[in-house]
């Protein structure tokens, strides 16, 4: 049984024994992210599991909107059969609302503070007393633990409000996407987020430079890329297409190319010819996105010299990118395949440390 540890959040959860323990909102199907927090310097690791936090809250507001309005659509239809699921996307963006309000009165607050001007704060202070909307959303916000984290990793390393203000624009712009129209989106919205995540981490450790950045931008659009290709059968369940417009029209892919394909591994009996056909257009279209991401996780490793070696373990993302394309190709691009789902955790691992270690992924 654990207690969690209240003046830096849910960072840091300590038993009765005394022992600190991972957070338990990532503990779970994020093992590997909770290694490479892990791995990053001690001054670091607490902000760096704060944007992490951050980062799967505003991640997770769409594929909830998307699993409630099925639900809804399914048990709560109108008197015209029409379904409800418009509701949820204005749920979406009012969470995501309430992100974008309570990380802007953290760094008005610190505005505030700098420039000595307490007049606004107090004000504001007075607004949300008098209005109970107002009150409730300020009480949840201080009392929400990824937020309270957030705050401090902001105050002890400074953290640039563009990046965060990115992260959560991208995500919010995703809302409405069902599929991109080109690989190069794909790759803009890696950008946007997870580059934007890397850029955050250089600077919990302290390493604010262009050269970095570079690295770290290389990176984030590859696992981007990759995150696309290892979300198709999930994005399929949800009516999404992951891969690309332009790669779909070029190998005629639709949603029952994907289908079919999932299914080819499955025990049922399919006609052979159409579950052939429906495994070569969708490695040809995954093999097209992977050599894009292998471009930019090579350049990344060719230049990752250029960054400090305390700032070397915010890389760490990118050795599992390479894990995943080398398996994907020794499986012939095929996305669907057994030991892609199953994983190879202690070679994982072993990389890991040798990364850790040497500097170098």
């Amino acid at each position: 049984m654990t207690c969690i540890s209240c003046d830096r959040g849910f960072i840091l959860q300590t038993t009765h024994s005394g022992k600190k323990q991972p957070p338990s909102l990532l503990s779970s199907s994020l093992y590997i992210v909770l290694v490479c927090g892990l791995l990053m310097p001690p001054t670091a690791r607490q902000a760096y599991f704060a944007l992490r936090a951050f980062n799967v809250e505003i991640a997770s507001i769409k594929d909830a909107s998307r699993l409630m309005g099925r639900s809804r659509a399914e048990l709560d239809t109108n008197s015209e059969g029409i379904s409800t699921i418009s509701d949820t996307s204005i749920a979406s963006r009012l969470r995501m609302q309430w992100w974008k309000d309570g990380i802007a009165e953290v760094y008005d607050n610190r505005r505030n503070e700098a420039t000595s001007e307490p007049t606004n704060t107090n004000s504001k202070r007075t607004n949300a007393a008098s209005d109970p909307l107002l009150r409730e959303l300020t009480s949840s916000r201080q009392q929400n633990p990824t937020m309270r984290s957030l705050c401090h990793a902001i105050h002890d390393h400074d953290l640039t409000h563009r990046f965060l203000r990115r992260m959560m624009e991208a995500r919010e712009e995703d809302f409405d996407v069902s599929q991109y129209e080109k690989c190069t989106d794909v790759a803009q919205y890696g950008e946007d987020t997870v580059s934007s995540f890397l850029y955050l981490s250089l600077e919990c450790v302290g390493v604010r430079d262009e050269a970095s950045d570079m690295v770290a931008s290389d990176i984030g659009v590859s696992l981007g890329l990759i995150t696309a290709l290892r979300s198709t059968a999930f994005r399929a369940m949800q009516g999404e297409c992951s891969i690309p417009l332009d790669l779909t029209t070029k190998y005629s892919i639709t949603m029952d190319t994907i289908y079919d394909a999932a299914n080819s591994h499955s025990d049922e009996a399919l006609d052979e010819t159409k579950l052939v056909a429906a495994q070569v257009s969708l490695q040809n279209a995954a093999r097209e996105m992977a050599q894009m991401a292998s471009f930019h996780l090579h350049r990344a490793r060719a230049k990752q010299g250029v960054v400090p070696k305390e700032a070397r373990a915010c890389l760490l993302p990118a050795v599992c990118g390479l894990q995943y394309l080398d398996a994907l190709k020794a499986c012939n691009y095929d996305l669907f395949h057994p030991s892609l789902v199953d994983g190879k955790r202690l070679r994982l691992m072993i990389l890991l440390g040798r990364a850790w270690l040497t500097g170098l992924f």
